[in-house]
């Protein structure tokens, strides 16, 4: 028997692999969420959140874990035991086993007006993006509050505010500015695609919710065991309401540019 220890291609080989495995272990949402430092401020519209017949916010949810993999925060999973508890057995979550507690997250799509600069051409500069924004129970709360007192929350603009570290990730403070006609936002916020073959431009609105079903990845039980889950101290608790979103945590949505 020769040496357990890997040199040369073997130890390459093993690191990619490693690599590999953490990057399916991670959730993968493609796009990128709305979230505020401390003393941060931000203006948004909001493109879906009507009221109910009842007079209340009726949005999409699900559970969900934040778990911090590679000492990086924002990995996010959706707990299939309690979002699904139908699928039974197949469902039976690990990260929960583990010791994790989800957290009851609302999805809305709002559009983010604050200018982001990329890092890879500094004479560029992004606005208008849209994301997703999670709201959890006692800031979802909140937003139920504003929308009952304006009539829903769709097209609503508010100039966002948090202000501490322990406050709300997506803002505690939410100023109205307006409610503007959806027709009108839709012709506003726009996105321009070139066809590479004809050189055709096309215009396509974004003031449109997210196709959340597909921007979100449903992983069973049974699959998240496949990619690791289910052993002994790989997650620690959170599910908190402020937690986390401190300076090196935070998404850099210049990555995406």
């Amino acid at each position: 028997m020769g040496s357990w220890l890997k040199r040369g291609a073997d130890s390459t080989k093993m690191a990619q692999q490693e690599q590999q495995e953490f990057e399916q272990r991670q959730s993968g949402n493609r796009v990128f969420r709305f979230s505020l430092e401390p003393k941060e401020e931000a203006p948004i519209t909001f493109v879906d959140g009507d009221l109910n017949p009842s007079g209340f916010l009726e949005p999409v949810r699900f559970y969900e874990h934040n778990l911090q993999l590679n000492g990086k925060w924002f990995n996010f999973f959706i707990c299939p035991e309690k979002t699904a508890p139908e699928g039974g057995q197949d469902n039976k979550c690990p990260i929960c086993e583990g010791g994790d507690r989800p957290y009851l997250a609302s999805a809305f799509t709002v559009i983010d007006h604050r200018v982001v600069h990329s890092k890879k051409d500094a004479t560029k500069t992004y606005v208008n993006q849209r994301r997703l924004l999670i709201a959890k129970p006692q800031s979802f709360e909140l937003l139920n509050k504003l929308a009952m007192k304006r009539g829903g929350l769709a097209t609503a603009r508010f100039d966002v505010s948090r202000m501490t570290k322990e406050d709300f990730s997506i803002g505690n403070v939410f100023d109205f500015i307006e409610k503007t006609d959806v027709k009108l936002l839709k012709d506003k916020y726009f996105q321009e695609t070139v066809d590479p073959k004809t050189n055709v431009k096309t215009k396509t609105t974004i003031f449109i919710p997210f196709d959340y079903e597909s921007e979100f990845k449903f992983k069973t039980g049974v699959e998240l065991r496949k990619l690791g889950w289910g052993k002994p101290n790989t997650v620690g608790m959170t599910g908190f309401e402020n937690q986390p979103s401190s300076s090196g945590n935070a998404p850099d949505y210049s990555k995406q540019l």
